[in-house]
C-alpha cells in the first residue's frame, strides 16, 4: 500500500475534502489491501472512520460502488460497516473512486477462532443481516437460480476469460464430476423466493470479532440479491484453499444452518414467510460451497505465478 496515497488521505482529511470524514487533523494507517480496494484507518477527534480507494478503473471493477453503498446504507451499526460518504467518480484529491464507511473494531477472524459458541453467534447475526437486507414483500416475488445452471455460467465465464485455469491438471479432471453433484441440489432451489440481498462474501477475512466476542461483517463488494445461503456456505466447510475459509467438520456445518434456521423461525414477525427448512438450507448451503470452491480453485490457477496462490490452488 503506497505511502504517497496514505499522505493524499491524510492531506484531504485534514482539508475537509473527504466526503464523510469532519475537517481535521488525523491519523492515517494502512487496514489492508484486497482486489478491488485499498483501506486506510483514518483516527481524528471523532470515531474512526475507513476509507476505501478503488484499485483499478471504474469500467475494471468487478462490482459497481454504487451496489455496495445501496446495502451499506440499510446495515445497521451491530451488524458492521456502514457507508458515511463516497465519491464514485475519480476527479477527486485522491485520485480514485472512494467510500468512507464505519470503522468495526476487533480482530479479524482467522480459520483458528472457530468455535461453535462462534458458530452460533454468526448465525443469529445473519439472520439479522438478511432480515436488514431484505426487500419488500412483491406482489411477484422472484424466485432462485436453479443452482446447475449458475454452474453452466460459471464455467462459461472461465472459459471466456481464463481458459488456462480450466486446463490446468488440478482442474481439468474435476469438472464434469462437479458439475454432477452440483446439480443433485436443484430441487432445493426450485420455487424458493428470492427475498432481499445478502453479505456475498463472508469469508473469514470479512468477519470481525470485536471486543465482545460478536462477529461483525465488512466488505459488501459482493452484497447483491441472492440465496441467503451463499453467506452459510463462503466461511468454510470440509473444502478449503488459501486464507479465506474456515476447515469445519460435517456437524460444524450442520450446527451452523441448524442453527440460522432456528433462529429465524423464532425470530419471525407477523406475516412473514421464512425460509427455515434446514434441509433445504443445507443442500443450499452445500450447493454453494461447491460452486464457490470451485471458483476459488480457478481464480487462483488463474494466478498460479503470484504469491502462494498455487500452493493454496492445491490445497
Amino acid at each position: 500500500m503506497g505511502a504517497d496515497l496514505g499522505r493524499r488521505v491524510r492531506q484531504a482529511a485534514a482539508a475537509g475534502l473527504l466526503r464523510g470524514v469532519p475537517a481535521g487533523e488525523v491519523r492515517v494507517e494502512p487496514l489492508g489491501c484486497g482486489e478491488s480496494y485499498s483501506a486506510w484507518l483514518v483516527q481524528g477527534a471523532e470515531q474512526a472512520r475507513v476509507v476505501r480507494v478503488a484499485r483499478r478503473p471504474r469500467e475494471e471493477m468487478p462490482r459497481p460502488m454504487e451496489a455496495e453503498l445501496a446495502a451499506l446504507e440499510r446495515v445497521p451499526s451491530h451488524l458492521g460497516s456502514r457507508a458515511l460518504g463516497a465519491e464514485p467518480d475519480p476527479d477527486n484529491p485522491l485520485g480514485a473512486p472512494y467510500m468512507v464507511v464505519t470503522h468495526v473494531p476487533g480482530r479479524v477472524m482467522t480459520p483458528q477462532d472457530w468455535s461453535p459458541q462462534l458458530g452460533e453467534q454468526l448465525a443469529a447475526q445473519l439472520v439479522r443481516l438478511h432480515r436488514a437486507l431484505a426487500d419488500p414483500p412483491a406482489p411477484e416475488a422472484r424466485t432462485l437460480t436453479p443452482v446447475g445452471r449458475t454452474a453452466h455460467e460459471t464455467l462459461a465465464w472461465w472459459r471466456a476469460h481464463h481458459p488456462g485455469a480450466l486446463a490446468d491438471p488440478l482442474a481439468a479432471g474435476l469438472i464434469d464430476p462437479w458439475l454432477e453433484r452440483v446439480q443433485v441440489h436443484d430441487p432445493a432451489f426450485v420455487g424458493t423466493p428470492l427475498r432481499g440481498r445478502v453479505h456475498g462474501d463472508v469469508v473469514v477475512t470479512n468477519v470481525i470479532i470485536g471486543p465482545d466476542g460478536v462477529p461483525r461483517f465488512i466488505d459488501f463488494e459482493w452484497a447483491e440479491h441472492e440465496d441467503p445461503a451463499k453467506d452459510l456456505a463462503l466461511i468454510g466447510g470440509g473444502i478449503v484453499g488459501g486464507p479465506w475459509y474456515a476447515p469445519l467438520s460435517r456437524d460444524d456445518v450442520v450446527a451452523l444452518v441448524a442453527g440460522y434456521a432456528r433462529r429465524l423461525r423464532r425470530d419471525c414477525v407477523p406475516g412473514e414467510v421464512a425460509d427455515s427448512d434446514p434441509e433445504r438450507l443445507l443442500a443450499r448451503r452445500d450447493a454453494w460451497e461447491l460452486l464457490d470452491r470451485m471458483g476459488n480453485l480457478l481464480y487462483c490457477l488463474s494466478r498460479a505465478e503470484q504469491g502462494g496462490y498455487r500452493r493454496w490452488a492445491q490445497s
